[in-house]
């Protein structure tokens, strides 16, 4: 029997479980002290076709059934177990590893370490939602004005200039000067030293 592809994350008092099929319907969830059972029809991530699926959960500590919920998405089964003991699981089936590593995951989109859990539930971490950097910059820029403090600059010497025409003209000046003998004088010249 093929499993269903799940994913999971974990917090100190819950497990977050999605389970990857869509379209499903006639869904029922059991939850039970140290098993979670799931009976659907839909279509699993590995094929196209609807199919009725079972899956078994066999947890590796107990969670409290009576407030453990779910709900049915488009793309998925998700899955809220609420743990009877507050502490982090770090695996979430009581399998080896071997058995579950083609179709148990990570939610890295849902994880939390326990770290940051015990710093608060502050998902910005004290970036301020990435707005404004400058406080991150010492003070910032203070309400600066660039374009008045470039025309209070002085002019740079010896700095390539943008004008075309100058440019233009000081290509034509090297031309003059420099006086670069004509092909054929050239030809010349070297018939008659050899």
């Amino acid at each position: 029997m093929a499993h269903i592809q799940t994913k999971w994350a974990e917090r100190k008092d819950r497990l977050y479980i999605t389970l990857e099929v869509t379209s499903a319907s006639d869904v029922q969830v059991n939850f039970e002290e140290k098993k979670i059972s799931v009976a659907a029809r839909g279509i699993p991530a590995q094929t196209s076709e609807p199919r009725e699926l079972h899956c078994e959960l066999p947890l590796l500590k107990a969670i409290t059934p009576a407030e453990s919920t779910y709900k049915v998405l488009g793309a998925c089964i998700q899955i809220c177990a609420i743990k009877k003991d507050t502490e982090y699981w770090n695996h979430l089936v009581d399998l080896p590893a071997r058995q579950v590593k083609s179709w148990l995951s990570v939610d890295w989109n849902l994880w939390k370490d326990e770290d940051d859990e015990a710093l608060g539930d502050n998902r910005d971490a004290g970036f301020g939602g990435y707005g404004d950097m400058s406080s991150m910059l010492g003070g910032g820029a203070g309400g600066m004005d660039f374009s008045s403090m470039m025309q209070n600059m002085p002019p740079m010497e010896g700095g390539d200039s943008d004008d075309e025409e100058e440019d233009g003209a000081q290509i034509e000046d090297d031309a003059e000067e420099e006086e670069l003998p004509k092909p054929s004088e050239e030809a010349a010249e070297s018939k008659d030293s050899a």
